[in-house]
């Protein structure tokens, strides 16, 4: 027998430990592998359901991170097996008789199981040791007689059918990605990220209005008269209002931070820059609202002055030949000239926006997203990035990447001796 403290515990290991074990288990852990699940049942045929111990933290987050499988607990749960309940649960505890193993649980979402000797995740227990983990998870039975006894330290409630349930139809409504393409994803996580930027609503001296022709009074055909209007500029192309300094400011950040990786997959940023980045936007944000206060007076003093301007030039066509809509609001049977003006005033003013409304649509829009594992995976995007970034070196991810996508090939195969007993 190896006298060896630290080893590698991976599940592949467990079950063949389970599948000799002679007269007790007690697997402790934040969730069940497949292979474990499958040896505790044989065990259980083999030594007695009471004979067997199951702690788990059975919740959707275990599942998705790669703890355990829901599959394997209700495996467990099929084979009238008493599997516990420990919310939070993060350690695992493995006892084959006499002997024990105190393991770190491998998230699948981080890491393959991989773990060997050489490479160890487990110390392994005798003695004392074993029977002192053993006795604190054994006072459920004593617990359940005695309501005066001390509560188990870890599994003090039997895991449920509703609580399972409610876990299996979470995780087949909304399916985890397969373990293997997320540890892909990872690999480039730290490096790169997806940068959508844009200034909305602030370029007001390119804004133009929809002006009907029937409101000038300019004569078409009834044919064209529908689908003719006057577009007129909402300010003065050379008005002060213009957001167009605030767009050169975010042009000069777009180009210190962001690179495009071409129309297919847009612009992005190395995370590395990320706090300046968002430091200099918040600086940004900060000149976009105060530009909103100062211009807000003034634009709508623009505005009006541009509906004077078009009344100015326009009230006499409309008083020569006054609408329907015009003559049912006068006494007389001519409107005034103040009558053509307050009308056509009036007739505008739905036409153009409020200053108000414009101001409150500037803003600045920046929205993040990750890689993706079918991104990295189309043709041309690794060369795009190493071309964007031409000063970074990528060997590394793309080593990683590689030997990721390999390994899930099966090229690639997991070493590891047997059981220690």
């Amino acid at each position: 027998m190896s006298h060896r403290l630290f080893v590698g515990m991976k599940s592949q290991r467990m079950a063949t430990a389970i599948c000799r074990a002679e007269h007790r288990i007690i697997y402790a852990a934040p969730g069940v592998r497949t292979d474990v699940a499958k040896a505790l049942v044989e065990a259980g045929r083999r030594l007695g359901t009471e004979a067997i111990t199951v702690v788990v933290d059975c919740n959707e987050d275990t599942c998705r991170l790669g703890y355990g499988y829901a599959e394997a607990i209700r495996l467990l749960k099929n084979a009238n097996l008493d599997v516990r309940q420990s919310p939070g649960l993060r350690l695992g505890l493995l006892i084959c008789d006499d002997v024990g193993w105190f393991f770190s649980p491998v998230a699948l979402y981080v890491e393959d199981d991989t773990h060997s000797d050489e490479t160890p995740n487990a110390i392994r227990l005798v003695g004392e040791q074993v029977e002192a983990c053993a006795e604190v998870i054994a006072r459920f039975a004593e617990a359940a007689a005695d309501p005066t006894s001390p509560e188990p330290e870890v599994g003090s409630q039997l895991l449920t059918e509703e609580e399972l349930s409610r876990v299996e139809k979470n995780l087949e409504d909304v399916p985890p990605l397969k373990f293997d393409v997320q540890r892909q994803v990872r690999v480039f996580l730290p490096y790169i990220q997806y940068v959508d930027l844009h200034l909305n609503g602030c370029s007001i001296d390119r804004r133009t209005v929809n002006i009907p022709n029937h409101v000038l009074n300019r004569t078409a055909s009834q044919r064209l008269e529908a689908r003719l209007h006057t577009k007129f500029d909402l300010i003065d192309r050379n008005s002060n209002l213009s957001g167009e300094a605030l767009k050169r400011e975010l042009d000069v950040i777009r180009e210190v931070y962001l690179r495009s990786l071409g129309q297919t997959w847009k612009n992005v940023m190395l995370r590395g820059r990320r706090d300046d980045f968002d430091r200099q936007l918040n600086e940004f944000r900060k000149k976009v609202e105060k530009h909103q206060k100062e211009i807000e007076a003034k634009l709508q003093q623009e505005i009006n002055k541009s509906i004077d301007e078009i009344v100015d030039d326009f009230w006499k066509q409309v008083a020569k030949n006054p609408l329907q809509d015009l003559l049912g609001q006068i006494m007389g049977k001519t409107p005034s000239e103040r009558d053509a003006r307050e009308w056509l005033r009036y007739k505008l003013s739905e036409c153009f926006p409020k200053a108000e409304r414009l101001i409150r649509r500037m803003s600045l829009a920046c929205v993040f997203r990750d890689v993706t594992w079918e991104t990295l995976n189309e043709e041309g995007f690794l060369e795009a990035l190493k071309e964007a970034f031409p000063l970074i070196d990528w060997d590394k991810p793309f080593e990683e990447f590689n030997a990721a996508r390999q390994k899930e090939d099966g090229r690639e195969q997991n070493s590891g001796a047997g059981p220690e007993t």
